[in-house]
């Protein structure tokens, strides 16, 4: 998991709780920021694996 999608999880995840924010975190320690050229090579990798995927569901 990225930083950005760790980042996505919590802040889609709260909720206003009687006029208070309350978060639930993910139990995973936040993960390091990656360089954009180890994020460009992760993100190429996630994206195929998904279409390739999609792929078998479309025919």
């Amino acid at each position: 998991m990225t930083y950005g999608e760790y980042y996505y999880l919590v802040k889609y995840d709260m909720k206003l709780v009687n006029g208070d924010w309350v978060v639930n975190k993910p139990n995973i320690a936040i993960p390091n920021r990656m360089s954009k050229e180890d994020a460009n090579s992760y993100y190429n990798r996630k994206f195929r694996e998904y279409w390739a995927s999609q792929k078998d569901k479309i025919k």
